[in-house]
């Protein structure tokens, strides 16, 4: 886990050092040249007999004053020294002599690169003089060799009782110190590093940016993950939603299917009914051919395929050969006795007879 927050913190570091620099080449003169003037600030140097205030800015430093540790108003000058330049609100900075502290270049693995603040801690007994818990330390690298798979690195290191002496000057001549530095004497003054990042404070910042790199690894692991899920949950809820309109679409397809089907059924039962029997004109017609002139009828009843006849004959039971050699007609038969009239003497009859089902045409 450690060696994974080393990368994240390397390549967050790295991408962000290329992106402002190149952003920094694309502002005009001007603007690169008010963001030179913003990292002016103030350096109170602590010499062996002296305390000197410096004006750093991005052409150089200009020394401001001297003052003399025997000097029997000493903090007053210095104090006044630091009024004069702090009226333009710089930075502060705490100079040590180059002979208090220690710098030195180390050739590790590069493997040691992920937490150079560890392995320095553990080693420092044996790459310097001191002890971990008895000195501020900084480091950076300054070259790495992929091939050899080895890292120069730069180590600064000031004895903890020799900071402490110049954090408690500083404060006593009322100086928001923001970082202590080691002289380096003809070195450019980028080289020098903040002795204070090793402080406890500052490893507890550094640990609080860690666990909140972690978090961020944790979160982008997470949204990796739930946003393609909550990719597929909509195109599972849209094809859900698609599924159902189909599945209604279909079911109002199947109904219409049943209606037009049922609508057949009646329909062609309809036409069955109406070409399977004899028209009723065909009826009326075949009992006018039928019916002897003698015989009349009184009374016709069609219904369900039956004919019903009433009426009177001289011979009421040739009705029945005469309808039963119909092609149209079928099991003739009397419904009730056959009575004699007595006004007419005629015989009253009531049959049936079935009509034959006719082929369409």
């Amino acid at each position: 886990m450690v060696g994974l927050l080393g990368l994240i913190r390397n390549g967050i570091a790295a991408f962000l050092g290329w992106w402002l620099t190149e952003l920094g080449g694309l502002l005009p003169r001007r603007f690169r040249q008010a963001g030179r003037r913003g990292r002016r600030g103030l350096v109170l140097a602590l010499g062996p007999d002296e305390r000197t205030v410096i004006e750093r800015t991005a052409e150089g430093e200009r020394a401001l004053g001297s003052v003399a540790d025997a000097a029997p108003d000493h903090d007053q000058r210095l104090r006044a020294l630091l009024a004069k330049a702090r009226r333009r609100g710089r930075p502060a900075t705490v100079r040590l002599a180059a002979d208090l502290g220690l710098r030195k270049v180390l050739d590790l693995p590069l493997a040691a690169r992920d937490d150079l603040d560890q392995l320095l801690g553990f080693e420092m007994d044996r790459l310097t003089p001191f002890k971990a818990d008895e000195v501020y330390f900084a480091h950076r690298i300054l070259a790495t060799d992929p091939t050899a798979r080895r890292i120069s690195v730069e180590l600064h290191v000031a004895p903890r009782r020799v900071v402490d002496e110049a954090l408690a000057t500083a404060q006593r001549l009322g100086l928001g110190t923001v970082r202590v530095e080691l002289a380096a004497g003809e070195a450019p003054l980028a080289e020098s590093l903040n002795l204070l990042r090793s402080e406890p404070g500052s490893r507890a910042r550094e640990s609080r940016l860690n666990r909140a790199l972690a978090l961020i690894a944790v979160a982008l692991a997470v949204i990796a993950v739930v946003i393609p899920l909550r990719r597929q949950q909509a195109t599972l809820a849209d094809l859900e939603v698609s599924v159902a309109n189909a599945r209604a679409e279909a079911e109002e397809s199947m109904d219409l299917r049943d209606r037009l089907e049922q609508l057949a059924r009646s329909a062609q039962f309809l036409v069955a009914e109406k070409t399977g029997r004899p028209m009723v004109t065909a009826v009326l017609a075949e009992l006018t051919r039928l019916v002897p002139d003698q015989a009349h009828i009184v009374q016709l009843e069609l219904r369900d395929g039956t004919v019903q006849l009433h009426g009177y004959a001289a011979a009421a039971s040739e009705l029945i050969g005469l309808l039963d050699d119909s092609q149209l007609f079928k099991t003739p038969q009397f419904r009730s006795p056959v009575t004699q009239d007595p006004r007419s003497g005629s015989e009253q009859f009531h049959l049936s007879v079935e009509l034959a089902a006719t082929e369409a045409r």
